[in-house]
């Protein structure tokens, strides 16, 4: 892969702040995407163009992925390693469920499997336990970056523990994107905010048409963004199942996303998510779910939960 993004372009024309040449992603043969060196970042002067300036334009890593279907892999090691910049370190005591002897790790895969999490996924997810220390008791739930280094980790009790749900605290939040397929092309991105909705669908999803991510919060960061964003070229359908308190900015990303590829927005029954509803219930709400129009902004925006 080319260390400078502009190698990918056979023409480009220097500027005060970096270069331009014709945008990829709209067609342009006016020159009309600028890229700033310094920031890393560029956009697309045509008002029609999902590159647009006032739309965000386009970062590196997405650009890369759109250019070389680069960048969209997510790799998780057979060894978990935390990456150098995470600010925060695995549990003491953390052993990959796989890793442990039978007698301990069966029980806690038998309770997952009743929450509709499956082993394969769970060992391919490299989800772990803690025996002693701190935070014994919880299974925890790495979060990878695409290096498929450890960069965070979310826990769940299984023994008598408070609280239920841990998450430690983390100045890289908004870099946050749990993912663990690898899907280049597929045709349906869904969005959710937890690990365990997202190892749910994983868990019953069939074939290889799909990526599936969880953003750990309410809103939706410009990295995140940027994260689904890479799939933009194949991507048929996008799902954001992200909790209603999280409504203003799954619209807004709705109404851009929009512009080039269909986007559901599925609601779910009040107390109830992912897990708690199963794969196939949560899964035909998915299907069913109303898709996104910009002259019905207002009333997705009042819409109750189903």
């Amino acid at each position: 892969m080319p260390r400078d993004v502009r190698e990918f372009f056979p023409l480009v024309k220097e500027t005060s702040e970096g270069w331009k040449t014709n945008c990829p992603r709209c067609g342009d043969r006016e020159e009309k995407l600028y890229w700033n060196t310094e920031k890393r970042v560029g956009c697309c002067f045509h008002s029609e163009c999902p590159w647009f300036k006032d739309r965000g334009g386009v970062t590196e890593y997405r650009l890369r992925a759109y250019l070389s279907d680069q960048g969209a892999e997510v790799f998780i090691p057979e060894v978990v390693k935390a990456a150098p910049e995470a600010d925060l370190k695995l549990p003491e005591g953390f052993r990959t469920l796989a890793d442990m002897r039978r007698r301990d790790s069966e029980p806690i895969y038998d309770y997952l499997d009743s929450r509709g999490l499956r082993k394969k996924i769970l060992d391919r997810a490299r989800v772990g336990y803690v025996r002693e220390g701190k935070m014994w008791g919880y299974i925890i739930f790495p979060v990878f970056n695409p290096d498929g280094e450890v960069i965070y980790w979310q826990g769940r009790r299984f023994k008598k523990r408070k609280p239920k749900f841990y998450n430690p605290k983390s100045s890289i939040k908004g870099e946050l994107v749990y993912q663990i397929r690898s899907e280049r092309k597929p045709e349906y991105v869904v969005v959710v905010e937890s690990i365990i909705n997202a190892l749910t669908l994983e868990s019953g999803w069939e074939g290889s048409d799909v990526v599936i991510m969880a953003t750990l919060g309410k809103g939706l960061s410009e990295y995140q963004k940027s994260r689904i964003l890479v799939y933009e070229k194949s991507v048929k359908e996008l799902w954001l199942g992200l909790d209603p308190d999280a409504i203003r900015e799954t619209l807004e990303f709705a109404r851009y996303v929009g512009t080039f590829t269909k986007v559901r927005i599925p609601r779910f029954p009040e107390g109830e998510d992912i897990n708690s509803l199963g794969f196939s219930k949560a899964h035909k709400i998915m299907c069913h779910a109303d898709v996104y129009n910009e002259r019905m902004h207002i009333q997705f925006l009042l819409r109750p939960t189903a």
